[in-house]
């Protein structure tokens, strides 16, 4: 019989148990869907929240993807570093360097704020320089590498110390005297007696309290720990070194600049490793290999930094004398703004309440007034000079300007306000009396938004470049360069940033005038006077750009790479 011809019972006539049957089915199917349903939704969750734990990339550079993983190994390195140095400051507390101690530990309070963003600056850089180190032909010996992760681990030899001092000058002396012989006979005496005290058994603290010159007296004396490198107390290290002092030896009197001290070494530790930075890294997982990586990308960036010392940062540079106009951007949403400047002739001069002021001291103050507006009517008028006996503090050293006025702002006195709507550009006021006394007003521009001022003046300066010192005079809000006529003189590679040294040394024909520069604070327009392939650079400008360039340059050499970073792992969103 073929299954085909199998009788086929109706619901009526099947068994009980047949039904139950299928309904038990049912049941456990259903039940099989609802599981695999959840375990698949279960799985999908488990894997989103491990990719982001872990495999998320934070960053890319070179060929190279940097995961989570990645950045987390980074961040325990560079934490236990900051970590230990955070633990080591406070174990240095109590003493006359607190202050100095608390700036430290307040520094790298912000760097652990900012750890995420260091730790993947940290990878991508490391990458970079590594990507580009053969063309300058900079390299890592492995004995470098563990010269370095030796130093990270090590302390050196510190001292605690506390100190008694005697002024050789008396308490009465004035500013810029000397001390005599008188003096310091009398200063030694009274060394040699407080050495004589401490050394029949007088308590340290109690006597540098009562009798010493220094300011850790309010400290019983305690300057805390110091070290042979010390920018304040080197000196102090190498007499207790040189005296082979122990913990407790009472050192001097001995002759400084100022008069006579004693020390005391209270503790000494001596150099050899750093347990408590090992112990973090240890308990932080960070294995030597990942350790070496990141030491080697900081000793990487220092040898670049010698570099850009040393090899790019020449005495002698290819150089730009320019000469600039700042325009600060708009603050919010841009309006129509008025450019104003005066003199203040005030009936009592710097006084704070000029309503006590005599009939007389009020005419001679609009006589002022009156004189200030003859000359700076004159078509030579130049109000750097001529407004810098004016009584407005605020602005006589920026030949009066008062910066862009918003007219609905209210940002002046009534009569002030009400002058100022009545003049046009270039138009002077009569003497106008305010609470603060008499003062001359001149509506020097008007604008829309700061860029649009900025394109004018380009194109203005572009017709008429001997118009650009009169018009940074007028315009520029760079205080430091505007009463000069905008002069900023020879400008070297690096000094400024980018997009600003870009334009200043694109320009190459002088009285050539600049494209506007936009940066994060407002608007730059350059003007050329001369150029020079090879000029030397003075010893202060090159040391200052040394110091300050080398973020611009490093960019500069970074470019070269592809580098992506997710934007939750920058600088600018992690602040």
């Amino acid at each position: 019989m073929s299954f085909r011809s199998r009788p086929v019972l109706d619901r009526r006539h099947r068994p009980r148990w047949q039904d139950e049957l299928r309904s038990q089915r049912l049941i456990i199917g259903g039940f099989a869907v609802a599981i695999a349903v959840a375990v698949g939704i279960f799985g999908a969750t488990v894997w989103n929240d491990h990719y982001g734990a872990h495999l998320r990339q934070v960053a890319y550079a070179n060929g190279e993807a940097y995961t989570i993983d990645d950045l987390t190994k980074r961040m325990d390195a560079i934490g236990s570093e900051l970590q230990a140095a955070g633990s080591d400051l406070q174990g240095q507390l109590g003493g006359t360097r607190d202050s100095i101690i608390n700036q430290q530990l307040s520094v790298v309070n912000d760097q652990v704020k900012a750890l995420v963003p260091t730790a993947t600056e940290s990878l991508v850089l490391g990458n970079a320089l590594e990507h580009a180190a053969g063309r300058y032909g900079l390299a890592i010996t492995d004995s470098e590498l563990d010269a370095e992760i030796a130093r990270r681990q090590s302390l050196e030899e510190r001292m605690k110390l506390s100190v008694i001092s005697v002024d050789a000058l008396p308490d009465d002396a004035k500013v810029g005297d000397t001390p005599t012989d008188a003096d310091w006979a009398r200063a030694e005496g009274e060394a040699g007696a407080i050495f004589a005290e401490l050394q029949g058994g007088a308590d340290f603290a109690t006597v540098a309290r009562d009798k010493s010159d220094d300011p850790a007296a309010a400290f019983d004396g305690l300057i805390g720990w110091v070290q042979a490198a010390d920018f304040q107390y080197a000196d102090y290290f190498a007499e207790v070194t040189d005296a082979n002092a122990t913990a407790g030896d009472v050192i001097g009197p001995t002759r400084d600049d100022t008069g006579y001290h004693i020390l005391r070494l209270d503790e000494r530790r001596p150099a050899g490793p750093d347990q408590p930075l090992i112990d973090l890294l240890s308990r932080a997982g960070v294995t030597d290999t990942e350790y070496r990586a990141y030491v080697r990308s900081e000793l990487l960036r220092q040898k670049f930094r010698d570099y850009f010392k040393t090899s790019v940062m020449t005495r002698y540079q290819p150089q730009r004398n320019v000469s600039q106009i700042f325009i600060a951007g708009d603050q919010g949403v841009p309006i129509p703004k008025q450019r104003i400047r005066h003199y203040l002739a005030q009936p009592i001069p710097g006084g704070d309440d000029q309503s006590v002021a005599t009939d007389d001291q009020w005419a001679a103050a609009l006589e002022r007034a009156n004189g200030f507006r003859d000359e700076a009517l004159k078509p030579d008028a130049d109000w750097y000079v001529i407004a810098a006996d004016s009584d407005d503090p605020g602005s006589r050293s920026k030949g009066g300007d008062l910066g862009w006025y918003d007219p609905t702002s209210g940002a002046f006195v009534a009569e002030f306000e009400a002058a100022i709507a009545g003049l046009s550009v270039g138009e002077l006021s009569l003497p106008v009396k305010t609470q603060f006394g008499y003062h001359v007003i001149q509506v020097t521009d008007t604008r829309t938004t700061a860029q649009d001022q900025a394109d004018k003046l380009v194109a203005r300066l572009r017709d008429d470049p001997d118009a650009f010192a009169q018009l940074a005079k007028e315009q520029s809000e760079d205080s430091s360069t505007a009463a000069k006529g905008g002069e900023l003189g020879w400008v070297i590679p690096y000094q400024l940033e980018a997009d600003q040294s870009h334009a200043i040394f694109e320009m190459t024909t002088p009285d050539q005038i600049s494209d506007v520069v936009e940066t994060g604070n407002g608007f730059w327009i350059f003007k050329l006077a001369d150029t020079s392939d090879l000029r030397w650079v003075p010893k202060q400008q090159i040391e200052r750009v040394r110091q300050s360039g080398f973020t611009r340059w490093i960019a500069e050499v970074r470019s070269g790479s592809q580098i992506w970073v997710d934007p939750d792992f920058t600088a600018s969103s992690a602040a």
